[in-house]
């Protein structure tokens, strides 16, 4: 058994934050699924566990985080990975962490949302597409010029923004017009301990066949 659990889904990006982060720094962890397709999270049992019934949830010992990137932060500081060097890095962390909230976590995964499970193109699809669009808008020059969000190396501010924009095709992105961010792409690919959302979560029959 080990030290951790990582509580998740493989379709939750927020869950693969942690399980990136768990991962890329070679802590062993235990995974629980929690079949949010089918209303697993709102179940008695898991919401013992974080009363929001949402995922990611990561045990460790008897504290229990449940925000995605409080659980960056936390697992950091224990494994003395991917985090800041001083206070100039903290807070250039923390603008990219606040950047992947509210440009690809009110974005992108929203296009996404709408065009997989929701209502597709339509008025709510074009509101969302605004803020995915002003997002990519600042991360596409950003990298044109950086190899990293922060610094010269990857930290958690590339971990907190990956899984989201991995979507950029099922949010109606082509690709091909962001090559720095799909280099970036690339590099983080690279790591050492990077895996997918199935390599990280196993989930049976996800994503279901056609």
């Amino acid at each position: 058994m080990a030290d951790y659990t990582l509580y998740g889904h493989p379709r939750s990006g927020n869950a693969y934050k942690t399980a990136l982060m768990l991962s890329l720094t070679g802590t062993d962890y235990d995974f629980e699924l929690v079949n949010i397709m089918g209303g697993g999270n709102l179940e008695a049992d898991y919401l013992s566990v974080n009363p929001l019934g949402k995922v990611p949830a990561l045990r460790h010992g008897d504290l229990i985080l449940r925000q995605s990137h409080d659980t960056l932060r936390y697992l950091a500081e224990q494994t003395r990975q991917f985090g800041p060097d001083g206070w100039d890095e903290e807070a250039r962390i923390g603008d990219w962490i606040g950047f992947a909230v509210d440009f690809f976590g009110y974005g992108l995964a929203r296009l996404r949302f709408e065009l997989l499970f929701g209502a597709g193109p339509g008025p709510v699809f074009d509101y969302f597409k605004a803020t995915a669009d002003r997002g990519l808008a600042i991360i596409e020059p950003y990298l044109a010029a950086n190899d990293w969000l922060v610094g010269d190396r990857s930290s958690i501010a590339d971990i907190a923004c990956y899984p989201v924009s991995s979507f950029l095709t099922d949010a109606g992105y082509d690709p091909a017009g962001f090559p720095a961010l799909t280099a970036w792409q690339d590099r983080f690919r690279a790591l050492p301990g990077f895996g997918t959302q199935l390599d990280l979560m196993p989930a049976d029959n996800w994503p279901p066949a056609d």
